[in-house]
């Protein structure tokens, strides 16, 4: 496949930094990865010549308990889930064919990229674990993040109101034109008083943590029965958590993390009929990837750092 875009994950930063625990050194790194197929091998009946796709983020055997049950994301045949990459920080990837997801014709490329990992890795996290329904109310932390600033969007395609937590106040208006029902500028991430307050003493039936260090905070938020689930851990640190809270207020812990292929194919029909729109903060040539890596350790970001093109 020739690669036409490439976004860039914060998972990324970490495995560049040596701080993703047990990933490889001396890879390619990405795995948000679209582009147009141009040579496939002999047997290949699913592809053809010309054809757009996007990269499943992790290779899988398709033959293990995990793959035959749909969850590709567990498989640990061929490696770690979460883990292992495709290398799409490159002109040319050669992957299984079944790991080729085909694409919408006229979807752009960025737009395409970031259905694996944002969009998808986000559409499970809500309506497959969470059961996100109509009228539920959602906290989303880190929500001006490329995880977050998606889900806010989904949130509202699946009729539920959204409660998005910032750090910056300089980035409260654009989560409000994104769609979040509610905005809380939290520079020192206390924000469970405001929720409160927010649900009418209620709590949230949702939330989505994507930081991690948050988590103690949000489940102050909860409401009876609610669930959280877990996608970030981005200082790595463990945090305090009260049984007697979860006991008392029967609340689950989710922790959830890529995509199926079902997901994200899902995710590109969200993108194409228009109820999800990509959010590409800034785009750079392959060449610019350290600058690319640059904007996203500086949080100088509000969704998506896209590559595309060589200089």
């Amino acid at each position: 496949m020739r690669v036409r875009a490439a976004g860039i994950c914060h998972h990324d930063i970490l495995h560049r930094a040596g701080k993703l625990p047990g990933a490889k050194t001396g890879v390619v790194l990405g795995h948000e990865t679209a582009g147009e197929v141009i040579e496939i091998g002999a047997g290949v009946i699913t592809h053809k010549v010309g054809d757009a796709v996007v990269i499943y983020q992790r290779q899988f055997c398709g033959m293990c308990r995990n793959c035959l049950r749909g969850r590709q994301d567990m498989c640990r045949a061929l490696g770690l889930p979460a883990v292992d990459t495709v290398g799409g920080y490159a002109e040319y990837v050669s992957v299984p064919a079944s790991m080729a997801i085909s694409v919408a014709a006229g979807l752009p490329w960025q737009a395409a990229a970031l259905a694996c990992c944002p969009i998808g890795t986000s559409l499970r996290a809500l309506r497959t674990l969470a059961n996100v329904s109509p009228g539920d109310s959602v906290l989303i932390t880190g929500a001006s993040g490329g995880l977050g600033i998606h889900q806010i969007q989904i949130v509202k395609a699946l009729g539920a109101r959204s409660i998005a937590v910032t750090s910056s106040p300089a980035k409260a208006e654009h989560l409000k034109a994104l769609g979040a029902d509610e905005v809380i500028v939290a520079p020192d991430l206390k924000f469970g008083a405001e929720v409160w307050r927010l649900t009418g003493k209620q709590g949230v039936d949702v939330a989505i943590d994507n930081l991690g260090m948050t988590l103690p905070e949000v489940l102050r938020t909860m409401a009876q029965g609610g669930i959280v689930v877990v996608l970030g851990n981005l200082d790595g640190k463990p945090v305090d958590v009260s049984p007697g809270l979860l006991i008392g207020r029967r609340i689950r812990i989710a922790g959830s993390g890529s995509a199926t292929l079902e997901d994200i194919r899902q995710a590109l029909a969200m993108l194409a009929n228009g109820q999800i729109k990509p959010i590409i903060s800034a785009t750079v040539s392959f060449d610019e990837a350290s600058h690319g890596h640059a904007l996203v350790d500086a949080k100088a970001v509000e969704g998506r750092v896209v590559m595309e093109g060589w200089s």
